[in-house]
């Protein structure tokens, strides 16, 4: 038995060996077949007459949005091209190579398109890879090399960090004209109908979604341009487009709400006293970090003239409240600091900015408390004979006589002779005279002190005068920017939610086959893609009043 087995074992191993090597024998045939028996020359085109085109069709499958570089105007994609054309000098007849139906070449032995990006912005006109070339039996050749392509993306920074891009991938041949080469997009069917794959394909189970933009149409069109003629190579070309839309999580939380919190601190300086002396640190600090958010935003954009970023809008919008909320302040000091030394306040200033405006803002002023005394003050009982004798005195002397009686004298001018003069004092033994000298300097004194306070009076409530208009101004100004400043970053951040995509026109719309769901809208409509996105501020108003 053994030895059976053994010689059974070593026919089966025989006729594998035999069977593969007959399978690739009959593959090599093959290809000597077509590229050596047949004279294959991939230099000439695969048409039977020279003035006949090769009929191109092309197709784009992304398979990853990588990013789009702003600064740089620069779209990077990985994607798959999709190259079919029919070579009728590689066909053959099945029956007589073992039923051999497909054929995979190597691309640099069959002749090739040499369909490049055009719009590139790296100079690599070529794929990443030169994949195989597959060749069916009827002459079909189907070729999918992959590329990462640096395509130039004009950007619009209108509407940033609420905007939309419409960057396009050209291909066109370099090599071969209108005449030689005609250039279509992929067909395909099924078994009741059949279409044109007018969108760039995306398979969903290998694409990678991209975290800051997304995919909002991806159509694609073959463009001829009859004002050029066929012998050029610019005369058509295969665009595809790729409308994408910002993700704007990520400015919003990062950018926006940090500068619209900072902005509205600029209102928190009219309620600061001016007594502090940090009305102008806070208000020059807000402009300071204006300025930091406007460098950031700087660096992320294009060095571009065409239009002014929505972001940037509101900094700039922002910058010049906050500039006059810093003339403010310094006007507010001012007034806060006048003096009735150096300033004289007119009566139409008095009446308009400390009665009528005051009314107007709803401001009152604090009333002054009057002094309360309960009851006399105690007197010293030693006083008590002085303060009689003085009494006595006043009834006899004027009060005039008592306050200039020296200067009287000096300048020769009589006394007035009153009721009480004329009767005879009393032996007091002297205590009138002295009485009278004691008191004298101390009325002087009364008297000077009076003066004084009244004038320092007079003067505190001219400067209390200019406080209250300096507080009366900082109401106003709170009044006229804190609304300024709401409904301008209202009005500015809801033109940004106002810039809507085109929506796809239902007769218009084309079936993906591997989602079944509208995947482009009307070619003539995205390639208008970047006149609708340049929008007026009427417009935007109208979107505000009227809804999107």
């Amino acid at each position: 038995m053994e030895p059976q087995r053994a010689a059974l074992g070593a026919v089966f191993l025989l006729t594998l060996l035999s069977t593969g090597c007959w399978g690739r024998n009959e593959e090599e045939r093959l290809i000597n077949h077509l590229l050596k028996e047949k004279g294959y020359n991939k230099e000439l085109r695969p048409v039977e007459r020279q003035q006949d085109a090769v009929d191109v069709y092309l197709a784009l499958t992304l398979s990853n949005l990588i990013s789009l570089k702003e600064v740089d105007e620069t779209l990077l994609t990985n994607v798959w091209i999709d190259h079919t054309w029919n070579d009728y000098r590689l066909t053959w007849n099945e029956t007589e190579f073992d039923g051999i139906d497909t054929l995979r070449l190597p691309s640099n032995l069959v002749w090739l398109p040499e369909i490049v990006l055009e719009n590139n912005n790296d100079a690599q006109f070529q794929v990443a890879y030169y994949s195989n070339v597959l060749v069916y039996s009827n002459g079909l050749c189907y070729w999918l090399p992959p590329a990462i392509f640096r395509s130039s993306c004009s950007i619009s920074v209108q509407y940033f960090p609420f905007d939309w891009q419409n960057c396009t991938l050209k291909f066109t041949s370099l090599t071969y004209n209108a005449k030689e080469i005609r250039m279509l997009l992929k067909e395909e069917e099924d078994e009741v109908n059949k279409w044109t794959v007018e969108w760039i394909i995306i398979d969903p189970a290998s694409f990678t979604e991209n975290g800051e933009w997304e995919i909002i149409h991806r159509p694609a069109k073959r463009n001829t341009y009859k004002h050029i003629p066929m012998e050029s190579n610019k005369h058509q070309d295969i665009t595809f487009y790729l409308v994408i839309k910002r993700k704007p999580l990520f400015y919003i939380v990062n950018i926006i709400i940090p500068c619209v919190l900072i902005s509205f601190l600029a209102s928190l300086v009219y309620y600061l006293p001016a007594d502090s002396g940090e009305k102008m640190t806070l208000s020059i600090s807000v402009l300071l970090a204006q300025s930091v958010f406007l460098l950031l935003i700087s660096q992320r954009l294009p060095e571009t003239s065409m239009s002014v970023p929505l972001i940037v809008k509101y900094l700039m919008f922002i910058m010049v409240l906050v500039t006059v909320v810093v003339l403010n302040c310094v006007v507010v000091l001012n007034l806060h600091f006048r003096t009735p030394s150096t300033h004289v306040m007119s009566e139409w200033t008095k009446k308009f900015f400390l009665e009528r405006l005051p009314r107007i803002l709803r401001m009152s002023r604090p009333t002054e408390a009057e002094p309360y005394w309960d009851g006399a003050l105690p007197r010293r009982s030693s006083s008590v004979g002085y303060i009689a004798s003085a009494e006595e005195y006043y009834s006899v002397k004027s009060r005039s006589e008592l306050m200039f009686e020296r200067q009287s004298e000096r300048h020769g001018l009589t006394t007035r002779t009153t009721h009480a003069a004329t009767v005879k004092p009393q032996d007091d033994g002297g205590v009138t005279d002295q009485l009278y000298a004691e008191i004298k300097p101390a009325v002087d004194g009364a008297n000077y002190i009076i003066k004084h306070m009244r004038n320092k009076n007079d003067y505190n409530e001219e400067k209390d005068n200019w406080s209250g208009i300096a507080r009366t101004v900082d109401r106003l100004c709170l009044f006229l920017v804190t609304p300024v400043m709401t409904i301008g970053t209202i009005i500015i951040f809801l033109m940004g939610i106002c810039n809507h995509l085109l929506t796809c026109p239902s007769k218009e719309t084309r079936m993906t086959t591997e989602r079944r769901t509208p995947a482009c809208c009307d070619h003539t409509a995205v390639t208008s893609l970047h006149s609708v996105q340049i929008q007026t501020f009427g417009v935007a108003s109208f979107c505000l009043f009227h809804g999107s």
